[in-house]
Order: C-alpha cells, then sequence, then structure tokens
C-alpha cells in the first residue's frame, strides 16, 4: 500500500482546520459543570464535623459510658431481706388471717389461736474481699471501653483524612482527564472537517476516536472513585443532604520524617490497642483473684422475731447462714481465669510485636516517597507543563506529525497523573504513620 502523501492544498486545510479546532472554546460534550451545591471542606472542619456527627463515635461514646455506671453498680452493697409472715387460716377456730390479740383467758392457757407474727430481717456479707475486687474488675472493663473508643477515633480518624486526601488527588486528575478529553475532542472535531476536504487520511480521525474513547474511559472511572470517596466521607460526617462534598485545600505534606526509634517508642506508648492488649492482662489478673476470693462462702446475718409462735411470747432470735464448701470450691472457675491469663500475656507479646512491624513499615515507605520527591530536579514541574506546550506549537507549525504530537500528549498526560500519584502517595505514606503511632507527626 502506498503511503498518503500530502498535496500543498491539503497542508493548507489540514493546518487552518487544526488551528479552528484547537482554539475552540465550545464547551465539552458528555462532560457535566461543577455542581453549583457543592460544600468545599477544609481539614480542620472536616474532622470538626466528624467528631461532633459520626455514629460510631457516639455509638461506642455510650458503650464508655455503660462502663462507667458498671463500676457504681459494683460498688453498692447488697440490699437486706425483710419477711413477713403471719398465719392465713386457722383450722381450729375457722378464721382467716386471724390477727386480733388472744383473749385473756387463751393467753393465761397458752393458747394462741391468732396472733401470730414472724418478723425477719437478714444481710449478706461478702468474704474475702469480693466488693473491692469486683469494683477493680469493673474499673478494668471501663478502661478497656475506653481504650477501645480511642482505637476506634484512630481507625475513623485514618480513613477520614485517607478518603479526603484521595477524594482531593482524584479530582485533580478527573480535572486532567476532562482538560485532556476536551483538547482531543476539538482536535478530533478539527480532523473530520479536513477529513472532508479530502486532505488527510481515514485512520489519523479512527486513531484520534480509539484515543478519546481511552479518554472517556478515564474520566468515567475516576468519576466513579470521586463517588465512591465522597459517600465515605458522607456516612463519616453523617451528611444526609444532596449536596457534593470537595475539599477546599491541598492536604498537608510536610517535608521531616521522625526518626524510627521515636516513631516506636511513641507508638508503644500512645498505641490504644497495645494498652488494649495490657489492660487484658489486668482484667484477667482481676478476674482471677475474684474467682479465688469466691472460693470463700458469703456469710449471711439476720435477726428474728415472732409473736404466739414458740418458747416464748415475744421471741428474738439471731441468725448466721453460711455455705460449706465441701464439694464446690469454684475450681472451675479459677482454673479457667488462670488460662486467660496466661493467654492475655501472650496477645501483649503478640500484640507488641505486630505494632514494631507495622512502625517500620510505615516509615521504611514514608522514606521511599520522600527519597523519591527529592530527586526530581527543581524544574521538574514547570518542564511537564511544557510538554503539552511545545508540542501544540510544534504540530500547530507542522514541525511535528500526529504520532509524535499523540506521543507527546500522552507523556504530558503520564508526567502529570505520576506527579498527582506522588503527591497523594506521600501525603498516605504521612497519615499511615500517623495512624501507626497514633500521633499527629504531620
Amino acid at each position: 500500500m502506498l503511503p498518503f502523501r500530502f498535496s500543498p492544498i491539503g497542508y493548507v486545510l489540514l493546518a487552518g482546520g487544526l488551528l479552528a479546532g484547537l482554539s475552540a472554546r465550545a464547551q465539552t460534550p458528555g462532560i457535566p459543570a461543577p455542581p453549583s451545591d457543592t460544600l468545599r471542606l477544609d481539614a480542620a472542619q472536616v474532622e470538626q464535623t466528624f467528631l461532633a456527627r459520626n455514629f460510631q463515635l457516639l455509638a461506642q461514646r455510650y458503650q464508655a459510658d455503660i462502663a462507667q455506671a458498671g463500676v457504681v453498680q459494683a460498688a453498692l452493697r447488697p440490699n437486706p431481706n425483710a419477711l413477713f409472715m403471719t398465719n392465713l387460716y386457722n383450722p381450729n377456730t375457722g378464721q382467716v388471717l386471724p390477727l386480733r390479740t388472744p383473749s385473756p383467758d387463751d393467753l393465761a392457757n397458752q393458747v394462741y389461736n391468732s396472733g401470730y407474727v414472724q418478723l425477719q430481717v437478714q444481710q449478706l456479707l461478702l468474704t474475702a474481699g469480693k466488693r473491692s475486687k469486683l469494683v477493680a474488675l469493673a474499673e478494668s472493663n471501663r478502661a478497656l471501653a475506653q481504650l477501645a473508643f480511642r482505637d476506634l477515633l484512630r481507625t475513623l480518624r485514618y480513613q477520614l483524612y485517607s478518603t479526603y486526601g484521595n477524594l482531593y488527588y482524584d479530582l485533580r486528575a478527573l480535572a486532567l482527564y476532562q482538560r485532556e478529553l476536551a483538547r482531543q475532542q476539538r482536535l478530533a472535531a478539527a480532523y473530520r472537517t479536513v477529513l472532508r476536504r479530502g486532505a488527510i487520511p481515514a485512520f489519523e480521525v479512527t486513531r484520534l476516536d480509539v484515543l478519546n474513547r481511552d479518554l472517556e474511559a478515564n474520566v468515567a472511572r475516576y468519576q466513579s472513585q470521586v463517588a465512591d470517596e465522597q459517600a465515605t466521607l458522607r456516612v463519616l460526617l453523617r451528611q444526609d443532604d444532596n449536596r457534593v462534598l470537595s475539599p477546599a485545600a491541598a492536604p498537608e505534606a510536610r517535608t521531616e520524617v521522625p526518626p524510627l526509634a521515636a516513631a516506636l517508642d511513641s507508638a508503644l506508648a500512645h498505641r490504644p490497642d497495645a494498652a488494649l492488649a495490657q489492660e487484658q492482662i489486668a482484667y484477667a489478673e482481676r478476674s482471677l483473684a475474684l474467682e479465688r476470693a469466691r472460693r470463700v462462702p458469703n456469710v449471711t446475718v439476720g435477726v428474728d422475731y415472732e409473736r404466739y409462735g414458740n418458747a416464748y411470747l415475744h421471741f428474738f432470735g439471731a441468725q448466721l447462714l453460711v455455705d460449706l464448701p465441701l464439694r464446690n470450691r469454684n475450681q472451675g472457675a479459677v482454673q479457667a481465669a488462670e488460662l486467660t491469663l496466661r493467654s492475655a500475656g501472650a496477645g501483649l507479646d503478640n500484640q507488641q510485636t505486630a505494632v514494631r512491624g507495622e512502625v517500620r513499615n510505615a516509615h521504611a515507605k514514608l522514606l521511599t516517597y520522600h527519597a523519591l520527591r527529592d530527586t526530581r530536579p527543581p524544574d521538574y514541574s514547570a518542564s511537564i507543563r511544557d510538554i503539552a506546550a511545545d508540542a501544540t506549537r510544534l504540530y500547530r507549525a507542522r514541525s511535528i506529525d500526529l504520532l509524535k504530537y499523540l506521543d507527546s500528549i500522552r507523556t504530558y498526560q503520564q508526567a502529570q497523573l505520576n506527579d498527582i500519584g506522588l503527591a497523594n502517595s506521600l501525603y498516605q505514606a504521612q497519615q499511615l504513620l500517623n495512624y501507626v503511632t497514633n500521633t499527629r507527626f504531620f
């Protein structure tokens, strides 16, 4: 097949059509205008709304309050119990509830057909310090609930800032693809005009259409990611209206990297899940102490009063009730508590090892992205912008052909995406280090 060759008139038609197409400012079809009902939030506003409205945090706060109520309940002493008893029916006299005082003759003959009353008051006494051990166990349970709240806050805050950063940089990438799609659609429209005049081969228009389809697919992909990230933010912020959430400013990315030793120390000191493992040991120890104390039986003491029903007309008695620990000495519960304590000790070692590993991994990632950013030439961003401008200028002057122009544009697009991706990766690595150390290094 012979190559297609331009005639001098074809060059004139092509150049004129391209200049008209590339300078057009018509609205790009298929790309919606930015919504007017956009809620723009900076990082401080996002966190303030998150702390005040997030449902999971509010629910976990209630769990901590419930645990505090458990401490109050454990400190309360057992209530005394009272017993009142009388004769419901006397078969000798046929009377129901014979509460009247016996007659003098009945009293003289010690016949008590009426007036019987018994009153009894008892109090349970907890032995072996069970009450203080119950309070200690409830306080440990409260500490576990508070640590669970802190760990949930750490996780949700990381998700919040990570989503905020992803949304910001995905919007930048989406804007890039939309601009490039608009540029290429204008170019394809100009080529179709020139094609109808017979100045270019048809495959070049087809090639531009294929490129536009690829750009449209990338626009749709980023629009889907942006929609998912906005949906996540709506849940985290409990945003009920239909306004579109958008970051108001670029996420802050600082340059300094904390030393690894400082990050490790901070994680072990501030990570709530590490403290949770430590508190689970304290909980297991207190639970074991309580189960051992339960081997000692409690004592019930009381006083008793009977009228017309005992050896004396008015009987006053003292009561003492205690279980005899012959077979049941709480052996099974004590053994289970001992095994739980051993398991908690092993869990602490495993958790601390996991924390150190997560910190080392996050710190290494951060150093990698810092090194990648620091090795870029100072004029790298400006040179990226020059690629597209130079390619367009040379193509208008017919100094380069379509293939070289398209290759330059693809290089420009990929360089811009790499720049956006590096900024996001650096930001996400900083947030990951904040998360694994539970410290605001950034």
